[in-house]
């Protein structure tokens, strides 16, 4: 719970620095860091919402359709979430999504080539 507290911190100052809805990629990260630490501590449904925001903002920074690595993890990062709350569709159609996208960054090698 400490890390939450520091990581809310530090995304209330960089929201003040660039506002509330600016795309920045440190704002980002820290949504996506937010979400895994809600992950861990086993409350699915905040950690998607966090994931779904950063998810937001790395699209519109990288564009909805460009393949990139950060994009694929926060996929993964869904599937798992709604898994554990009990949807498999919906994490059945992230995993799908991070799938296609691992191939278009890593064509020979997939998702196992992102080590996650």
């Amino acid at each position: 719970r400490k890390a939450i507290g520091y990581y809310e911190q530090s995304l209330q100052m960089w929201q003040s620095i660039y506002g509330e809805n600016s795309e920045q990629l440190h704002i980002a990260r820290l949504l996506s860091n937010l979400g895994s630490e809600w992950c861990k501590l086993g409350d699915h449904r905040k950690a998607i919402s966090y994931y779904e925001q950063s998810l937001g903002m790395y699209r519109a920074f990288y564009g909805d359709t460009s393949p990139h690595p950060h994009i694929v993890k926060l996929l993964q990062n869904l599937g798992t979430s709604w898994e554990r709350v009990g949807d498999k569709m919906t994490a059945n159609s992230y995993y799908e999504q991070a799938k296609r996208m691992a191939h278009d960054i890593f064509p020979r090698q997939g998702i196992a080539s992102l080590h996650m």
